[in-house]
C-alpha cells in the first residue's frame, strides 16, 4: 500500500481524470468538478456536480453524452489499452473513453441516489449494488476483458452526508467489503485469483466540517447569495443562472476546499488575458478585506485561509500562482509572496505538498484567483454537509494506492513490487520530488504488468 495525495484540487471529476490518465490536472483539462472554459465558443461554465447555478444538465450528460470524459486533453488508460489490442470494461465511473464496455448507472438511478429523498430515493448500498449486480451479469455473459474497473461511487455519498467519522468505515465494513467478495468470486468463475493483478485506490479524503449555512460558501440562484454578494459590491456581474455563461464579468467555480475566481478583461474577451493590476489585484484584495472585516460580503468574515492569485497577462495562461497577503501595518497593499515562502509561514499540519499541487494545477483552464477555504474553522465551498474535500489539508487530500497480486509467492511479489515503488519513485523525483498522487497509480500498474 502506498499513501498518496490527490491533486488539488482534491475533489473527483479532478482526482478520477488523474487516475484514469496519469497525468495531472494541467495536463488532463478537468481541474475540477466545476471550473470555466474562456476559450469555448461561447465561454461555458462547467458544474458535474450540480452546482449552485443548477446546471443540471450537467450532472445528467456526464453519462448520457460522456460530458467529463469529452472535455479530456489527453487519453485515457482505456484508449491506451485499446491501441496495443486490450479490451476493457468500467463500471460506474464517469471516464470510460475508449473502453470495450461502459456499464453506466440507468437516469432513473441517478436522480433516486441524489435527489429522490425517503420515499422514492435510493440508498448509497442499493446504488452500488446495482452497479456491481450488472457488471458481474456482464462477465458472465461476455466473459472477462484485460482491465476491469468498478467504482464504488456510494462511500463518497455517505461519507459527504454523515461525515467522515461517521460515514467511511461502516460504509467500507458493512457494504464495500461483501461487495468485493462478490466481485472476487465472480472472477474465481473464470479464472484462478493468481491470473489477476489488483489495484484499490481511493480519488481523495474527507474532512469533516460544520453542516450549516454559516460555513457554507454559496452563491445560490434564486436565493442564498451570499458570495454573489461579494462581486455585486464590486460592480462585476457574476455567472449565477443556467446559461449566463459569457454575459457576465466573473465567473465563480466551487470545488469544496478550494474556489476559483476567473475575471473577464473589462476592455476586452474572456480570451484574452485580464490586466493583472485592474482586473485581478484590487479583487484578491478585496477578498481579503470581505475575510478581515466582512467588508463587501460579511458572509465571507472569517472563511478564508488564503488568496493565491497569478498574472496570465505577464506569464501566459501556464501562469503559477502567488499568494496574496492581506493588507497590514506597514505594508498598506498586500503583498505578492512565492507559494513556497507563504506554505512555510503557515501552522504546521494544514497542507499537504502544496507548492507542487498547486503548479501542476496551473493552467489555461484555472482560475485566475484560487481561494482557499478557512478549514481549520470549519468553513467551505458549496452547500451544507457534514464532510467535504477539494483543499489542500491531509485529511481530504490523503489517499489509498494498493497493488496486489493474489497468489503470487513472496519470491514473485518482492520483484514486482519493487518494480512499482521504482517507476513512481523516479516519476516524482523528475518532477521537483513531489509527494506520490493519484495520477501515478496507471505507471505503477503498468510497471506491475511489465513484471508479470
Amino acid at each position: 500500500m502506498i499513501p498518496v495525495s490527490a491533486p488539488a484540487p482534491s475533489i473527483t471529476f479532478c482526482s478520477q481524470a488523474c487516475l484514469f490518465t496519469g497525468e495531472h490536472p494541467a495536463e488532463h483539462g478537468l481541474p475540477g468538478n466545476q471550473f470555466f472554459d474562456r476559450f469555448a465558443y461561447p465561454p461555458r461554465h462547467f458544474a458535474f456536480d450540480v452546482g449552485d447555478t443548477l446546471a443540471v444538465d450537467d450532472a445528467v450528460r456526464v453519462f448520457t453524452d460522456s460530458l467529463a470524459a469529452g472535455r479530456l486533453q489527453v487519453p485515457t488508460i482505456y484508449e491506451q489499452l485499446a491501441e496495443i489490442g486490450k479490451s476493457s470494461v468500467v463500471a460506474g465511473n464517469m471516464y470510460a473513453q475508449g473502453a470495450s464496455t461502459w456499464i453506466k448507472p440507468s437516469l432513473a438511478n441517478i436522480a433516486r441516489f441524489t435527489k429522490g429523498g425517503n420515499l422514492f430515493g435510493m440508498s448509497s448500498r442499493e446504488y452500488d449494488q446495482d452497479i456491481l449486480n450488472r457488471l458481474i451479469a456482464h462477465l458472465q455473459t461476455s466473459g472477462l476483458p484485460d482491465l476491469i474497473t468498478m467504482y464504488f461511487m456510494g462511500l463518497d455519498h455517505d461519507s459527504h452526508a454523515l461525515g467522515p467519522d461517521r460515514g467511511q468505515m461502516s460504509y467500507l465494513v458493512d457494504h464495500i467489503d461483501p461487495m468485493l467478495s462478490e466481485l472476487i468470486a465472480a472472477l474465481e468463475s473464470h479464472r484462478p485469483l493468481s491470473d489477476f493483478l489488483v489495484a484499490l485506490f481511493s480519488d481523495h479524503g474527507q474532512i469533516g466540517v460544520i453542516p450549516d449555512d454559516r460555513h457554507s460558501l454559496k452563491m445560490g440562484f434564486p436565493f442564498d447569495r451570499e458570495l454573489g454578494h461579494f462581486f455585486e459590491a464590486l460592480g462585476l456581474d457574476v455567472h449565477d443562472f443556467p446559461g449566463e455563461d459569457p454575459a457576465c464579468d466573473a465567473v465563480l467555480a466551487l470545488n469544496g476546499g478550494l474556489a476559483y475566481v476567473y475575471l473577464q478583461n473589462k476592455t476586452g474577451h474572456w480570451a484574452d488575458a485580464p490586466n493583472f493590476a485592474r482586473d485581478v489585484l484590487p479583487v484578491g484584495r478585496a477578498f481579503w478585506e470581505a475575510h478581515l472585516e466582512g467588508k463587501y460580503a460579511p458572509e465571507v468574515q472569517g472563511a478564508l485561509a488564503g488568496v493565491l492569485i497569478r498574472d496570465v497577462e505577464r506569464a501566459g495562461w501556464a501562469a503559477p500562482y502567488e499568494a496574496l497577503t492581506p493588507e497590514e501595518a506597514g505594508d498598506p497593499h498586500g503583498s505578492l509572496v512565492p507559494l513556497g515562502d507563504w506554505f512555510a509561514a503557515q501552522p504546521v499540519g494544514l497542507y499537504l505538498d502544496p507548492v507542487n499541487r498547486l503548479n501542476h494545477l496551473a493552467s489555461p483552464l484555472a482560475g485566475d484567483i484560487v481561494l482557499i477555504s478557512n478549514y481549520a474553522d470549519g468553513y467551505y465551498f458549496g452547500s451544507e454537509i457534514s464532510g467535504v474535500h477539494g483543499g489542500l489539508h491531509p485529511d481530504d487530500s490523503l489517499a489509498t494506492l494498493a497493488y496486489g497480486w493474489p497468489g503470487a509467492s513472496l519470491a514473485e511479489w518482492v520483484p514486482m513490487g519493487q518494480a512499482i515503488l521504482d517507476a513512481i519513485g523516479a516519476r516524482c523525483r523528475a518532477e521537483q520530488g513531489r509527494v506520490p498522487t493519484t495520477a501515478d497509480m496507471w505507471i505503477g500498474l503498468q510497471a506491475a504488468i511489465s513484471k508479470s
